[in-house]
């Protein structure tokens, strides 16, 4: 377990400096010491004596040490006269939370037990994690003068030697005010359990497919769901792209066919169906010139978000753009696409591909460039999409921590308010069925629903709204 560490090797600007620092401290201490455990028959045999790697400042080199001899400091904030590097936030008086300290804990899969740290060949699922920390870290740093004191607690949650059961019984988790994770899906349905016996809010940050069929108000999904996506691409069309018609694409699949329904609420836009039969890797016996007639334009909605499913999604992009000549033809997409490797670029543009999205970096935030520029100095690494997240994240909690406590996590928030990447509009979601009135008043689960749309210009994608 690690609480805001005071500590770390000094940096060489190497690509492996922000690895090495969190490893350093993650493999000391990211496992309970033994004395805290229920007491349950231990994993391994408890005559031997279990070492850790720890770096040592006085020889600059990592050496063996007791895992029982590793201390863990508890950080809490102090004032501090100079003023944050950043901020997003509007001066307001001091709030007065309904208890003195607030408490956060963290489970992340960072698996430092296993990193091959002496290697420039990085795990990217623990260069991603250690991101999203760094920009938590970063956050961290900046409230420290403008709140009232929080303690935060990070785990590896994919370490072998710690359980599931034995970080939930340690005591801040059990005081904890929240829980962040953890990323597994099975982990994560046990932790949100545990939250609605304990009544401690859940956030699931990492996991977008993970929803939950019984009632749990303790639980949040960051990650907003494929119809919340839906919702917002007919928006944006209906306010920004009027008059044109829209089609939503899928091949004669029923799990695909199924998505129609998430695109057939909004009132104000009509949207027809385009069931694609050919099932050639070509599709060369589709046409799609006889839809493109609409002199206003025409729109079409791929709602595909797998890696599986690129390659048709380049397909069909080619097919219509051949097809389309010199009339106006628009492909809205998911957030997914911007990690696909091998969309074609020309159709991208020549098509003004849209993506809906829940996060993406804001280059014109008046605080942009301030984050990159602490985040290089501190971690001689820059941020990339992970990294904004966290901050994100940490500064929205500990705003809403700070004045009402975990009921303010899912208050109205005003919706147009965004941090460097991403939004937070935590709203609740309810059963699609329901028998009476009463089942309303119980949502399943909270939502956040904050999506912003991406253009493709110029070879690469911009913030548009």
């Amino acid at each position: 377990m690690i609480s805001a560490p005071n500590h770390r090797p000094p940096l060489s600007g190497s690509k492996v400096i922000l690895t090495l620092a969190f490893l350093s401290v993650l493999l000391s201490c990211s496992a309970p010491r033994s004395a805290t455990r229920k007491p349950t028959p231990p994993s391994r045999p408890v005559e031997r004596e279990d070492k850790v790697r720890v770096y040592d400042p006085k020889t600059d080199s990592y050496i063996l040490v007791p895992r029982e001899s590793i201390t863990v400091d508890t950080v809490i904030w102090k004032e501090d006269p100079a003023g944050p590097v950043v901020t997003d936030d509007p001066v307001r008086e001091s709030p007065k939370p309904s208890r003195e300290v607030r408490e956060i804990a963290i489970l992340m899969p960072f698996n430092a037990a296993n990193a091959e740290i002496y290697t420039e060949r990085q795990d990217s699922r623990l260069v991603r994690f250690i991101q999203y920390y760094a920009g938590i870290q970063i956050a961290l740093d900046q409230m420290n003068s403008r709140y009232p004191p929080l303690r935060f607690f990070a785990y590896d949650a994919s370490d072998p030697a710690v359980t599931l059961t034995n970080i939930l019984n340690r005591p801040e988790v059990k005081q904890a005010d929240v829980i962040i994770g953890p990323y597994e899906k099975k982990d994560l349905e046990t932790v949100s359990n545990y939250g609605l016996q304990h009544e401690v809010m859940v956030l699931s940050p990492w996991l977008p497919a993970f929803s939950i069929s019984t009632e749990n108000p303790f639980f949040i999904q960051l990650f907003p769901a494929l119809s919340t996506h839906a919702a917002a691409i007919l928006e944006y069309i209906h306010t920004d792209l009027r008059g044109k018609k829209v089609y939503v694409v899928a091949r004669d699949i029923p799990g695909e066919v199924n998505r129609f329904q998430f695109f057939k609420q909004h009132p104000e836009v009509q949207v027809e169906e385009l069931i694609i039969r050919d099932n050639s890797p070509e599709l060369a016996s589709t046409q799609l010139h006889p839809l493109l007639e609409d002199t206003r334009g025409t729109i079409f909605i791929m709602p595909y978000y797998a890696r599986s499913d690129e390659p048709f999604i380049n397909a069909f992009m080619r097919k219509l753009h051949a097809d389309k000549g010199t009339r106006e033809a628009i492909v809205f997409g998911l957030p997914q696409w911007t990690g696909f490797a091998n969309l074609n670029s020309n159709y991208m543009e020549s098509l003004s591909l849209h993506l809906s999205s829940s996060s993406f970096p804001d280059v014109g935030h008046p605080h942009y460039t301030s984050f990159r520029t602490q985040f290089f100095e501190k971690y001689h690494t820059v941020p990339d999409l992970n990294a904004f997240q966290g901050y994100d994240l940490m500064m929205w909690l500990t705003r809403r921590l700070a004045t009402g406590g975990q009921e303010d996590l899912i208050n109205a928030i005003d919706p147009t308010g965004y941090g460097l990447a991403s939004g937070f509009d935590i709203r609740p979601v309810y059963k699609e069925n329901f028998s009476n009135r009463n089942e309303l008043k119980s949502p399943l689960y909270y939502e956040n629903k904050r999506i912003r749309i991406l253009r493709y210009l110029a070879q690469d994608f911009i913030l548009i709204k």
